[in-house]
């Protein structure tokens, strides 16, 4: 289900400019997928999710990532940082021929 709530809430922020802080839009999403918000909403606010989400801005931050969306492809020659959606198909194309 989180594949399909990220690009939810990718598409909430970047194709229709809405407002993804916002409790009512995180709840619009949750409902459209099928989930249950209230439980959804209390579990992300746990000391244990809050501290995995720390632990996830650190690593992100030690790799070089930053920006909405980063991607790293790595062939274990070597590491391409593409930063953006509109490199996606850079990022792609690169994993492709490596």
């Amino acid at each position: 289900m989180a594949p399909a709530f990220t690009r939810a809430v990718f598409a909430a922020n970047y194709a229709e400019q809405r407002d993804i802080s916002d409790e009512a839009t995180l709840r619009a999403i949750l409902d459209g997928l099928g989930i249950d918000a209230d439980n959804a909403l209390a579990a992300s606010n746990t000391p244990e999710i809050k501290e995995a989400l720390k632990a996830q801005t650190e690593e992100a931050q030690a790799l070089g990532l930053f920006g909405a969306p980063s991607f790293t492809v790595d062939d274990t020659r070597s590491c391409e940082l593409f930063w953006g959606n509109d490199r996606l198909e850079a990022a792609l194309a690169w994993a492709k021929r490596h």
